[in-house]
This record gives C-alpha cells, sequence and structure tokens, in this order.
C-alpha cells in the first residue's frame, strides 16, 4: 500500500509538472517579441526623457499649459519603464498575490494618469478657445500644479479601489489584470476609458469648428497677430487631437480583448490580439512625444538645442 501510494504521488507530481509546463510554453510570447517590447520600452523612456530634459533646460517652454504636456511625458517614460522593467517579466511567471496586485496597480495608475493628463489638457484647450480673455485668470501656474498633483492622487485611489478588492487570486495564471480582476472592474475601467476618448475627440473637432469660424471673421492684413494667434491655436488642437488619436488606438485592442474576454469569447486571434495590444502599449509613449516635436515648432527647437549642447 505504500508503494502504491508512492507511487500515485509521484504520478500527480508528474502530471502538475507537465501541465505547468505546457501552459508557460503556450503564454510564453516568443523571444523575438519579448526583445522588441524591450526594444520599444527603452526607446520610450529615451525619448521621453530627453523631451522632460528640454523641457527643463529651456526658457521658452515655462507657460502653465505647457507643464500638462511635461506631465504627460514624465508618464509616458514612467509607462515606458513599468512595462519594460515590471509587467514584461512578471506576466510570463507565476509570482505572489502582493507582488503580482502591487505590479498591476502601478501600472493601472500609470495609464489612468496618461487619461487624466489627455482630460486635462483638453480642459485647457477649451477655455483657451471658448474663454480666451479669462485664460490667463484661470489657467495659472499655481493651479496647474494643483490639479497635476490632484490627478496623480486620483490616479492612485482609483487604481487601488479597482485592485485590491478583488479575492481573486490563483498562484498558477499568469499576472495580468483580465486573469485577476473581476469582469465588473473590467467593464468599468473600460467603459471608462472609451466614453473619455468620445467625449475629448467631439470636443475637440467642436473646438476647431469654433476656431475656424472665427478664423474665417479675421482679415489677415488688418489683424495680422490676432489672425497668426488664432492659426496657432487650431495647430495646437489639432496636434492633441493627434495625440488622444493615439492613445485610444494603441489602447484598442488591448480594451477589445478585455471585451472578448468579459464575453468568453475565446478564439484563436485572441492570442494575435495580445501581441497587437503590447506593441502598441510599448509605442504609444514613442508617438506622443514624436507627434510633440514633428507640430510644435518650440517643442522641437528645444530639443535641437539639447543635441547641440551635447555636441558643443
Amino acid at each position: 500500500m505504500r508503494g502504491n501510494a508512492t507511487f500515485n504521488s509521484s504520478s500527480s507530481y508528474s502530471l502538475i509538472e507537465d501541465t505547468f509546463s505546457h501552459l508557460e510554453d503556450r503564454q510564453r510570447s516568443p523571444d523575438w517579441l519579448s526583445y522588441l517590447w524591450i526594444g520599444l520600452g527603452m526607446v520610450g523612456m529615451v525619448s521621453n526623457a530627453i523631451f522632460v530634459f528640454a523641457y527643463a533646460r529651456s526658457d521658452n517652454l515655462q507657460e502653465p499649459a505647457e507643464k500638462l504636456v511635461v506631465n504627460l511625458a514624465v508618464d509616458d517614460f514612467l509607462i515606458s519603464a513599468a512595462s519594460t522593467f515590471l509587467y514584461s517579466p512578471i506576466r510570463i511567471i507565476y509570482v505572489r498575490k502582493a507582488v503580482c496586485f502591487t505590479n498591476i496597480v502601478i501600472n493601472m495608475v500609470f495609464i489612468t494618469e496618461a487619461l487624466f493628463s489627455l482630460v486635462m489638457i483638453t480642459w485647457e484647450r477649451y477655455i483657451a478657445i471658448v474663454k480666451p480673455l479669462l485664460y490667463p485668470q484661470i489657467v495659472t501656474n499655481q493651479r496647474i500644479r494643483l490639479i497635476i498633483g490632484l490627478s496623480w492622487i486620483m490616479a492612485i485611489i482609483a487604481s487601488a479601489m479597482i485592485v485590491v478588492p478583488t479575492n481573486a487570486w490563483n498562484p498558477h495564471v499568469q499576472c495580468t489584470a483580465p486573469n485577476i480582476l473581476p469582469k465588473r472592474n473590467l467593464i468599468l475601467s473600460t467603459s471608462l476609458v472609451w466614453t473619455s476618448g468620445v467625449v475629448m475627440c467631439a470636443i475637440y473637432l467642436r473646438l476647431m469648428i469654433i476656431a475656424k469660424r472665427h478664423l474665417r471673421q479675421i482679415h489677415p492684413e488688418l489683424d495680422t497677430t490676432i489672425y497668426t494667434e488664432m492659426r496657432q491655436q487650431l495647430r495646437v488642437m489639432k496636434t492633441f487631437l493627434m495625440v488622444v488619436g493615439a492613445f485610444f488606438i494603441c489602447w484598442g485592442p488591448g480594451a477589445l480583448r478585455l471585451v472578448l474576454y468579459v464575453l468568453g469569447i475565446h478564439t484563436e486571434t485572441n492570442g494575435l490580439l495580445a501581441a497587437i495590444d503590447f506593441t502598441l502599449l510599448f509605442c504609444n509613449p514613442i508617438m506622443d512625444v514624436t507627434i510633440y516635436v514633428w507640430r510644435m515648432p518650440k517643442y522641437r527647437a528645444a530639443v535641437r538645442n539639447v543635441f547641440v549642447n551635447l555636441h558643443c
């Protein structure tokens, strides 16, 4: 009897070991894709670090509104760093509950703050177009610092409320949000992101219509300064509409994958969606800083000065 018990115990252990070995091989990303993600993460970190450094060294980028842009660049840097050094390694191994939950909270804080940053920039653009005379009194350095600080606090609280209450934990699955968080929390967070995106795009489109209407009412030869300023405002709005679009293009596949998971739809394309999701996630911080530098001459000049000074 004792020999049979030993045999059964050994067989069970071997079966469990083979099962988890197969599960890990099936869920692990290809090596070349992991290297690609790490490379994109490093590029995102370096590019946004250069942008923040250019802002700190420039005397021409000290307007209150530009602090919102730099806050988004700092958050993009943190997203790249967390995705490269925390999320990518942890999602393919099995870790303790506290480590997994802390990792998910950290990533959700940075993602939520990115969304809040876009909302704050949209608010600033709305004041600039709809209430231009009151803009200097409303958008001040002190108020922008306060709003940025509150946005980080709210991002931490919101992320903790989504993650911490859950009791769903299985040490034998990957440390990913769909595997850990309740479905209602996934639905709530996904709905909030997409609702915010639709509202922000609608606001920008409305502001662009207002700006173009004002532009047609200004004579370019009689009111050269006002005409140039309005054209600049229109260019800035188009720039941040592109930034908002880039955010939702990059996070769209992830939201779709969460919806499929909540609905219980498991297809052969889910693995492809996961690969696209993570690749675009790493691309988003790179796209943001590229849009700033490409569309805005003052940001482009500040970044160029960094390299000129380094060369000298």
